[in-house]
């Protein structure tokens, strides 16, 4: 199976989860003088823990495989973390442009008018630059979760 197969299969995992809880929610209680509750709250928990237990092994093959294969000399675990790194900045620095363009809250002269105290054109570029890096980095990873086999 391969990589993004297993990725793939992970979220969908996932969204059971997620679907089964609110479920197993609203099957823990009933209206007083009901006969049951609309769906069995044991098996929505065995469902559950069996899902659980599923997502468990696909999440060790996933980890096992982000550690053992490598892209360009370096594992897809450190090429994650640099990935989420790139983002990271990039959305600093997109959030600081933000808030350092001057906005027209101004309805008279006589009110405080503020400034930028940084070069907001420079720090969009070096959050695009960021960006970029991000993006090159991701399209490496998702072109090689698609050729490695994973057992």
């Amino acid at each position: 199976m391969k990589l993004a197969e297993l990725l793939n299969e992970r979220k969908a995992i996932k969204t059971e989860i997620k679907k089964l809880k609110e479920r197993l929610h609203l099957a823990a209680k009933m209206q007083e003088g009901d006969s049951q509750p609309s769906e069995s709250p044991e098996a929505l928990k065995e469902t559950l823990i069996g899902l659980y237990a599923i997502l468990s092994d696909l999440i060790i093959k996933i980890n096992r495989a982000n550690i053992e294969i490598r892209i360009e000399g370096k594992m897809i675990m450190e090429l994650i973390a640099e990935r989420d790194h790139a983002i990271a900045i990039a959305e600093m620095l997109h959030d600081l442009a933000g808030a350092a363009t001057p906005k027209p809250e101004r309805f008279s002269r006589n009110e405080i008018r503020y400034v930028s105290t940084i070069d907001i054109n420079s720090v969009r570029k070096e959050a695009d630059t960021y960006s970029k890096l991000a993006r090159e980095i991701d399209n490496k990873i998702q072109a090689s979760n698609w050729s490695i086999e994973v057992v």
